[in-house]
């Protein structure tokens, strides 16, 4: 049963917390046919055209806009077609790559990105042996290990302003992939479908992604009719400000789901969103529990995260030992989460309502003893 690379922190935030902007299928659209069923995931659509294969990627920051159309084929491409399956890609995103590895097709990735941060071992080996090239860092692209290396396309996660890749690559194929602007956690895991797009994976990823979404809506309905939900709160003071998950956010759908009762559930951000400490203490001091993604050393304890801001310690979940912890480098957290959600879900019903799941081990969260 068992981070996002280029690192900024517009990007991360939105991988923690969640962004859509759902974007509306025009009626041209809607005539011509959907190609692919899409139960929960906004952000992209396939269609039929003429025989052809055309994938639309929606711009979740400008609603019904288009961010990038292809038009996939298998063979004869004409002008600004691509004939798939692509053999050669390059991967800016971990979560990009986790959809490859459950697809099976790792061996297609030729160059990644913060080379670092990578904890999946088959990545590891293929770049000791050079089968891969990091082609980017610490947000700078490597534009002439790029070019030399000139893969077939290049995945990458774009975030508001920063669009496209840059003009010394527009020779490329840039195929945006924007699984972290969903809020539904299934919404992100069912990116997996796009990714089969571009490799002829269409059938696995739908087998997958179904097998996804039943353990998901099972675990779920463990909690549907629970009496009573402890309350929950997020994250930890930085830089003067506490920014706080929206109530329509993806860690707070999945709060929900696990049965708790989000204290900013009827916020109606959908990402996150600054405060003050101040604020923040006054709704959440007696919160029964608190989550915190984070590397507080070898051995994480109450002592260290203390240590940080002796403030925390006057929460009432703080002084109850009821932290909910994840280590984002001994997890792969940021590499796997968002296409394996029902784990994510998993862990959080353990640490709420710990009868529910008696023999399960965590994945990725643990209550802080």
């Amino acid at each position: 049963m068992r981070k996002a690379f280029i690192v900024m922190v517009g990007l991360l935030l939105f991988a923690i917390t969640g962004c859509v902007n759902r974007a509306k299928i025009n009626s041209r659209e809607q005539k011509e046919g959907v190609a692919l069923k899409i139960k929960y995931a906004g952000d992209f659509a396939v269609f039929n055209r003429k025989g052809k294969q055309e994938v639309v990627v929606y711009n979740p920051w400008q609603k019904g806009k288009v961010l990038a159309r292809f038009v996939l084929v298998k063979s004869h491409p004409g002008k600004g077609e691509i004939k798939v399956p692509l053999d050669s890609v390059a991967v800016f995103s971990s979560t990009q790559l986790n959809a490859l590895r459950m697809l099976g097709v790792l061996n297609r990735v030729t160059g990644i990105s913060e080379a670092r941060f990578i904890s999946n071992p088959q990545v590891k080996k293929a770049l000791a042996a050079g089968k891969m090239t990091e082609l980017a860092a610490g947000g700078h692209y490597f534009i002439e290990r790029i070019l030399k290396q000139k893969p077939q396309a290049i995945f990458y996660s774009p975030f508001q302003g920063n669009l496209n890749l840059p003009r010394t690559l527009s020779s490329l194929t840039a195929i945006p992939y924007l699984d972290y602007t969903e809020n539904s956690p299934l919404g992100r895991a069912e990116w997996i479908k796009f990714s089969a797009l571009f490799f002829g994976k269409e059938k696995m990823a739908d087998s997958i992604f179904r097998h996804i979404e039943k353990q998901y809506l099972a675990l779920k309905k463990l909690t549907d009719t629970l009496p009573g939900r402890p309350t929950v709160f997020s994250d930890k003071f930085f830089s003067g400000q506490w920014f706080v998950a929206g109530g329509r956010s993806y860690i707070a759908r999945i709060f929900h789901d696990a049965g708790a009762d989000y204290l900013w559930r009827n916020d109606t951000h959908i990402a996150s969103f600054p405060l003050n400490f101040e604020a923040v203490f006054k709704k959440a001091q007696d919160a029964d529990y608190w989550r915190i993604i984070g590397t507080f050393g070898s051995q994480p304890s109450y002592r260290e995260i203390a240590g940080e801001n002796e403030l925390y310690a006057h929460f009432k979940a703080f002084k109850e030992h009821h932290i909910i912890y994840c280590d984002p480098k001994k997890t792969a957290y940021f590499e796997r989460s968002a296409m394996e959600p029902q784990w994510v879900l998993a862990d959080f019903i353990k640490a709420f309502h710990p009868k529910l799941l008696p023999g399960y081990h965590p994945v990725f969260y643990r209550v802080l003893k």
